[in-house]
């Protein structure tokens, strides 16, 4: 892990430059490409770059038309319908490494790998993963392994083999599953998971709520029990979302109530420690998917949140940055009066954000291509 980095971007933003290229943390503006073919009622769910970023794929939620287009010329490469997908809507959407095919997941269906440009599925596995749906999925970075997070806690499938290999947090409900894998000199290769389970039911204290899980030892590290009893909500339906930041140093948690009771928010933890680092409440009610850490050129975290209740729908993507005085800092938000953002994915290089919008409920679901690029002061 990259301790020594992480110290250095927590005091970017409150100390003088050490050296001679000074790292400031700058948000992201969206310079808009172009709009790309095609719209849905509902929505273009799960907009998904290849690992090129040559190509970008997503799911229509009203016709089941999945289309893939091609990212510099906005033109459509191929459109394949549920007669071959077999989808009635879609848990996840992953392209593998050499981007020839996609991965689709959903509910108790089998995984499929599907030949995009010949329209063709290729492969089949029988995870039954869950009758509902999947509430969230994460792949080793050599893609052999998934993890699948359920309403029965998280399965481990083994792709190669063609096996489940173990479950964690067995039989209660687990909303979200994220991977890391390092090697530390000299020492066996470390695996891990973070997870979050949602509050639901009578069961809505913040206790285990989530936790990090060693994949070979089983030994789980729990997380939020040291969270201040003023930076929570309990009594309420609370879901979350989990990612490792940072090269593993930090996992950054989102939360939102159902039905929105109040605000979403954001929290840091130190995964070294498991220690509670720092809480934000954001600007709207929901988490959109999905947050991300931006590197270089901009040191900062991109959350996007909604407001879906009223007319029209409100959204805010905020920019986050850690400092050492004020925890978590908002230093940017781009509001639905400029940007009625739905969904966001941002490309590996962070230069290109697919952006879904839908500015009220009667409104289409659209997609654009937005260029990131340091906002100019």
């Amino acid at each position: 892990m990259h301790r020594i980095l992480t110290i250095l971007l927590l005091l970017v933003t409150v100390l003088p430059a050490l050296a001679k290229d000074e790292i400031i943390p700058t948000p992201p503006d969206f310079v808009l490409d172009k709009q790309l073919p095609g719209s849905d009622p509902y929505w273009i769910e799960r907009p998904t770059f290849s690992p090129d970023g040559k190509v970008l794929a997503g799911f229509f939620n009203g016709s089941k038309i999945l289309t893939v287009w091609d990212v510099t010329s906005g033109q459509v490469l191929k459109e394949i319908g549920p007669d071959v997908h077999q989808l009635d809507s879609i848990d996840g959407l992953e392209f593998s490494h050499d981007g020839t095919h996609l991965i689709l997941l959903r509910n108790i269906q089998p995984l499929r790998w599907l030949d995009w440009k010949n329209a063709k599925v290729t492969r089949e596995l029988a995870i039954a993963a869950d009758p509902k749906k999947i509430l969230d999925y994460s792949f080793s970075p050599d893609q052999n392994l998934v993890a699948v997070a359920t309403y029965k806690g998280i399965h481990l499938w083994d792709l190669k083999a063609n096996k489940k290999l173990k479950s964690f947090v067995p039989d209660v409900p687990v909303c979200s599953v994220d991977w890391l894998e390092y090697t530390p000199p000299k020492q066996p290769k470390v695996r891990l998971l973070a997870y979050a389970k949602p509050l639901m039911g009578a069961d809505t204290k913040w206790k285990d709520v989530a936790g990090i899980i060693n994949i070979d030892s089983g030994k789980v590290t729990p997380l939020l029990n040291d969270v201040p009893a003023d930076k929570k909500v309990e009594g309420k339906m609370t879901f979350f979302r989990v990612r490792w930041e940072w090269g593993g140093d930090y996992l950054l948690l989102c939360y939102w109530n159902l039905p929105p009771a109040s605000k979403a928010g954001v929290m840091l933890v130190d995964s070294l420690t498991g220690k509670y680092s720092a809480n934000h409440e954001l600007e709207q009610l929901a988490v959109g998917w999905e947050p991300r850490y931006l590197g270089k050129p901009f040191w900062g975290f991109e959350v996007l949140t909604w407001d879906i209740t009223g007319n029209p729908h409100k959204t805010a993507a905020q920019f986050l940055v850690p400092t050492r005085k004020e925890g978590l800092k908002i230093l940017d938000t781009v509001n639905e009066t400029v940007l009625p953002m739905q969904s966001m994915s941002i490309n590996r290089a962070r230069t290109m954000a697919a952006i879904t919008t839908k500015k009220d409920p009667m409104s289409p679901s659209e997609l654009f291509l937005y260029k990131l690029v340091p906002k100019k002061k």
